[in-house]
């Protein structure tokens, strides 16, 4: 299970990765952040993040299931490879889109 505080793989500005490495990683945990506070707000978000593991050298067919947690983490686990996580630390970022109600007002 990965347990991913997201700032500590963002740049100062907390807008993107904060080295070239984690470019895809914090890409897809930006995904899912966006996919969970969508979600939440019952705004409309499309179809779950796909998995982006890859077993014996395979990508994985899967899309995630994402939900929140009661102590504000969000949870994700793929039901075809098993993968899951935890990310931390996502409130407030680019990504959250649970800040913004009816007319882009900020709600929180």
């Amino acid at each position: 299970m990965w347990v991913i505080d997201i700032r500590h793989w963002l740049n100062d500005e907390q807008t993107g990765p904060g080295a070239p490495q984690l470019r895809l990683k914090v890409a897809k945990l930006a995904e899912i952040i966006t996919y969970a506070t969508a979600r939440n707000r019952d705004l409309v978000s499309g179809a779950p993040p796909k998995c982006w593991r890859r077993p014996n050298h395979k990508p994985c067919t899967g899309r995630l299931k994402v939900h929140s947690t009661e102590d504000d983490r969000i949870h994700w686990i793929c039901p075809t490879c098993g993968d899951d996580g935890i990310i931390d630390g996502w409130r407030g970022l680019i990504w959250d889109v649970s800040v913004y109600g009816d007319g882009g007002r900020v709600v929180h």
